[in-house]
């Protein structure tokens, strides 16, 4: 989850600029490869702008990471459960979605949606068990002792404050 004080316009590559209300948002992704690794990218404040992402984290903070450990590739089903959670609002089209169909995979939310609601969302629908982790240091190795190594499987990671 990614906070923002305060409201911005903000160019997101060659997405063009978009205005962004303060608030929360959600960005869900996938870590094919490794989610320490990813995480640790997303959290340095140096870095070269690669992914939309990237831009968004120039100017917002993440505040919570929750993520899930599997074999299949997840973010376009937790996006699209996280778009009927109550206040969800999509933002920005095509955020993080270019290798899928899904319209963006950034929402935004005026209240910190609740990380319960969101596994029981996903245990109604027979989806893998959330974790959120706790440690937010791009420079802690931590990272690598506190996520589950499993080769061969996929990772997806929801960014959330």
């Amino acid at each position: 989850m990614i906070t923002l004080g305060v409201g911005l316009r903000l160019r997101i590559g060659k997405l063009g600029i978009h205005n962004l209300p303060h608030g929360y948002y959600v960005y869900v992704g996938s870590a094919l490869g490794g989610l320490a690794s990813r995480l640790r990218r997303h959290l340095r404040s140096e870095k070269r702008l690669h992914w939309h992402i990237d831009y968004l984290l120039r100017q917002a903070a993440v505040a919570q990471i929750w993520y899930a450990i599997g074999p299949d590739k997840l973010e376009c089903k937790w996006n699209v459960i996280l778009r009927n959670f109550p206040g969800a609002t999509p933002s920005i089209p095509g955020f993080g979605a270019s290798d899928c169909r899904c319209s963006s995979h950034l929402t935004h939310f005026q209240v910190t949606p609740p990380l319960e609601l969101f596994k029981h969302s996903l245990e109604q629908n027979n989806l893998p068990q959330v974790y959120q982790l706790n440690e937010l240091n791009s420079r802690s190795t931590d990272l690598d002792c506190t996520i589950p190594r499993i080769v061969g499987q996929q990772t997806d990671v929801l960014a959330h404050p």
